[in-house]
């Protein structure tokens, strides 16, 4: 067989395992083109690194929408510019969008994270002040009286110009049953190896096998401590009640999950988080495994929830250290006055068997690293998406997510409510999931 035989073989195979995956992404969803529309988002980047797969999604898209005439085209593409860091926001118009529906985001930066997607997650409501103050205005009354509005002139009157604590739950409630439903993949430096091979090859199966354990595992843990024979020694306090759980089931509104799927998350209180975190994984912003072997592991020393240094300097002082100075460098791009970035966000848990198998140091990230079997990361930045409310203190508002793999004999020790203990990793070796 000749080279560009061999080339144009290798091709075919790659597109059909894209094909393949396009189809398995969207049947996670269970998308109903017949009661709702799709809503899928991505970047120039990705269109110019990766125009098959996004021809694949399209495809799909168009095959499922196009069995009736009535449901032909109900999908919606929207290509946005690339952004150099995770979690950066999209502008109220997508966050529109996004409302209602099943939300498929492929970016070459994660922007499951962004401001809009936790707002279309927690289904958020104004408060109630800023409904008054409309039905108390002049342009609501004059609007009311022209017709545009399904408030009548007498309704707004029967409030007295203020919207009723009543009506104002009910609204709560049915914004809680359109809450999006979302899928977000962040592209590789490969653009066949995250998609193709690797963690998309697991069985759906097994990973809700193990994630149903983890959930009923970690519903009662009160305290975490993470030890390492790299040298973490790190406490935290899990919030249980603030989970995420890829499985690869996102049928429920305020499902979320990253692609490919394969992990138990939740996202900690900021106090009780401290100690020493040493990283021998991949980190956010492209800081892949490659990096890692040849300028890490990063040491990354928390008090009260806080990172306070990298491998030992300051935050205000240069560390000397390239790989230190890049992570430090990329979550400040996302920070706020308040610090919110270098604020911890995540702690979660692997489950994927395949992920990253077969795969070279420069092509496993964070996005398929964190997801592999016996690993846990720790994550900085934005939190949001775990359902924290907006008035909530441990709420992180900002742009960034980073997350932080720890891979090699590491061991999870987890403390119950009611006094109880047990090892979640032992030495690198998964404890019942």
């Amino acid at each position: 067989m000749s080279e560009t035989q061999e080339t144009n073989k290798e091709l075919i195979e790659n597109q059909e395992r894209l094909t393949r995956v396009a189809r398995n992404v969207v049947d996670c969803f269970d998308f109903d083109p017949t009661k709702e529309s799709f809503l899928f988002i991505t970047d120039s980047k990705v269109m110019d690194l990766n125009p098959h797969f996004v021809g694949a999604i399209r495809q799909e898209l168009e095959t499922r929408t196009g069995q009736q005439p009535r449901t032909k085209g109900n999908y919606e593409m929207v290509v946005v510019p690339p952004e150099p860091r995770s979690a950066a926001p999209f502008g109220e118009k997508i966050g529109d969008k996004m409302k209602d529906r099943p939300v498929l985001i492929v970016t070459s930066m994660s922007r499951s994270h962004s401001k809009e997607t936790s707002s279309a997650i927690r289904a958020d409501v104004s408060d109630k002040s800023v409904f008054d103050d409309i039905l108390s205005s002049e342009k609501f009354q004059q609007t009311v009286d022209q017709g545009h509005s399904y408030f009548t002139k007498e309704r707004v009157d029967e409030l007295g110009g203020k919207l009723s604590d009543s009506m104002y739950d009910k609204l709560k409630t049915f914004a809680k049953k359109r809450r999006i439903r979302l899928i977000s993949i962040t592209k590789g430096h490969n653009p066949y190896e995250i998609l193709t091979r690797g963690a998309v090859e697991e069985s759906v199966d097994v990973l809700r096998h193990r994630a149903e354990y983890l959930s009923q595992k970690m519903s009662d843990v009160k305290r975490v401590h993470i030890t390492s024979i790299s040298g973490t020694d790190f406490w935290l306090n899990p919030r249980t009640d603030k989970t995420e759980v890829e499985d690869g089931k996102i049928d429920k509104p305020g499902s979320l999950a990253n692609y490919p799927i394969g992990e138990w998350a939740c996202s900690p209180f900021i106090e009780g988080a401290d100690g020493l975190i040493v990283v021998d994984g991949p980190i956010g912003g492209n800081h892949n495994l490659d990096q890692i072997n040849e300028l890490g592991p990063l040491r990354v020393e928390v008090k009260a929830g806080h990172i306070v240094s990298l491998n030992g300097s300051p935050l205000d002082v240069d560390s000397g250290n390239p790989l230190a100075e890049s992570v430090k460098a990329y979550l400040a791009s996302g920070n706020n006055q308040e610090g919110h970035a270098f604020r911890i966000a995540e702690l979660g848990i692997g489950t994927n068997g395949k992920a990253c198998q077969g795969k070279t140091p420069e092509n496993i990230g964070s996005s398929e690293g964190e997801k592999i079997y016996g690993t846990c990361h720790i994550a900085f930045g934005s939190n949001g998406t775990f359902g924290i409310e907006r008035d909530d203190p441990n709420l992180n508002a900002v742009p960034i997510h980073c997350d932080m793999v720890l891979q090699e004999g590491l061991t999870v020790e987890c403390e119950q409510q009611g006094g109880g203990k047990f090892n979640l990793i032992d030495q690198g070796i998964p404890q019942g999931y």
